[in-house]
């Protein structure tokens, strides 16, 4: 194993380039992520509304009693939901490896990386 701290930004920045997260991984950071800025908003909230206003048809549908509105409403927020739900998590799940596979690159380990990151991007 190396060691992590004779590792300069441009060896790093390499490794980095050699993997850098494709579309599918920066649409759902950019979105989705808890450091997602104002600007980018927009889509998140749209889809936050949009899946409690679902919700709370479903909820009145219940309250009244209508067996075809609860059915309708339930099966397009899960549909909606699970959609959602699974894209993330692949988003998740391709970000890891292309993060392990640099990490490989540098022989380092995920500490290791955390603080390179801090300490070339802070």
């Amino acid at each position: 194993m190396t060691n992590y701290k004779k590792i300069t930004k441009k060896e790093f920045d390499v490794a980095c380039k050699k993997h850098l997260p494709s579309r599918w991984i920066r649409f759902a950071y950019k979105y989705f992520s808890k450091e997602t800025e104002k600007k980018d908003m927009s889509l998140r909230n749209h889809l936050t509304f949009f899946l409690l206003g679902l919700f709370l048809m479903g909820f009145f549908g219940t309250m009244f009693n209508a067996i075809v509105f609860i059915k309708i409403t339930t099966i397009i927020y899960s549909i909606v939901l699970s959609i959602l739900v699974l894209y993330l998590f692949s988003a998740v799940l391709f970000n890891n490896y292309r993060l392990k596979r640099i990490i490989k690159i540098l022989d380092i380990n995920k500490f290791e990386y955390n603080y390179l990151i801090n300490k070339f991007y802070s």
